[in-house]
């Protein structure tokens, strides 16, 4: 063979399989899909990319999460097919692409990828204590939440009303407190729903908490003439916060009266009263331990008057009763009861109210 033939034959050799090679790349199909299986944790609201090759058509697409099939429809044709898909975090996702040639040769693309992880509550306290499940919670105190990544966005509702607000810790923002600017009702149980978004996309699941609130704060009285000298005793459902500052806040017209306040109970001894006029104790305001506090002032009426069907005089002295007058305003879990303590078999003496425990805690 000729050296010319021979350069010939090479350049048409060449050109054969160069257009073997065009004829391979027009007719055999082939397709990208994005994300692909090295995308880690993709973000929520990503699309679904299915990229087929000149000439290439996509006959079928299948997405699948956690194992089920997402019902959708496509427009399959040739070129580059995009579709949103409504993911959930945590999610395993599966795409299956089927694309076929002009000459009828037929393949099938995969891709699997995870969603990014969920945002979970880690922990949650209440002024900074941490919070365990069904403790009475006070009425005005700071709830922090802490997640597992950092939020965006946190919020709460209560009993499915408006969300408020959750504010974000600046320095820690895995960290959102309500503050104390938003008062519970005392005595109420509030079903909280917690709802955040995390800056890479994620969100929380339905999360709810029940929390119950303390009880208003409230004082039981009662009254003993014996032995020349008064004593009021003022038990008080739970203990005080600061027994100074009740002590200041509390105000008599007992004459001569002497003031009290022990952990739980307020004592006030004056000598022996005029049982034909009545005398008055108010407390301007109280706080309890629990976080619970007086709904409005308490003003309490001492008198000193028969029994029902009872004298007026027996061997331990005068019977006194420590009531509050319809007109006080004060709190009307505050009742009377008899000088003579407790009731019957060793319950609550007459009047002690039914929200709260006896002996007080």
């Amino acid at each position: 063979m000729s050296k010319e033939r021979k350069k010939r034959f090479i350049v048409v050799s060449g050109l054969a399989v160069l257009g073997i090679a065009v004829a391979a790349w027009l007719f055999v199909p082939t397709a990208a899909i994005l994300p692909g299986e090295t995308s880690g944790a993709v973000a929520l609201g990503s699309p679904v990319e299915i990229h087929a090759s000149s000439l290439g058509q996509i006959a079928k697409v299948a997405v699948y999460a956690d194992g089920q099939l997402l019902g959708m429809e496509y427009n399959l044709g040739t070129g580059d097919l995009t579709r949103d898909f409504d993911l959930k975090p945590g999610q395993e996702v599966r795409v299956e692409a089927m694309v076929t040639s002009p000459l009828g040769i037929t393949r099938e693309f995969t891709s699997s990828f995870n969603t990014v992880a969920p945002v979970r509550i880690e922990s949650m306290s209440v002024d900074g204590a941490q919070y365990s499940p069904g403790q009475r919670i006070p009425p005005q105190s700071t709830l922090t939440f802490d997640f597992n990544k950092p939020v965006t966005e946190a919020a709460l509702s209560f009993d499915g009303g408006d969300k408020l607000e959750l504010t974000i810790d600046p320095d820690d923002p895995t960290r959102a407190s309500l503050p104390p600017t938003v008062s519970f009702k005392q005595g109420a149980t509030h079903l909280l729903e917690i709802s955040a978004t995390a800056s890479d996309s994620a969100t929380l699941a339905s999360q709810k908490v029940r929390a119950n609130i303390v009880k208003p704060f409230s004082l039981y009285g009662k009254v003993e003439d014996s032995s020349g000298q008064v004593r009021v005793e003022l038990d008080a459902t739970a203990p005080f916060a600061d027994a100074e500052a009740v002590k200041a806040a509390l105000s008599t017209t007992l004459p001569g009266a002497t003031v009290t306040v022990e952990a739980q109970k307020i004592i006030i001894t004056c000598p022996s009263l005029d049982h034909a006029n009545e005398y008055s104790i108010n407390l301007a305001r109280a706080e309890g331990a629990d976080g619970s506090f007086l709904e409005a002032p308490l003003t309490l009426a001492v008198s000193f008057k028969a029994e029902p069907g009872g004298a007026t005089y027996s061997e331990g002295g005068y019977r006194g009763y420590v009531y509050t007058p319809g007109t006080s305003g004060g709190s009307s879990t505050a009742g009377g009861g008899a000088s003579g303590g407790g009731g019957s078999a060793g319950g609550p003496p007459p009047g002690w109210p039914s929200c709260c425990p006896w002996p007080p805690q």
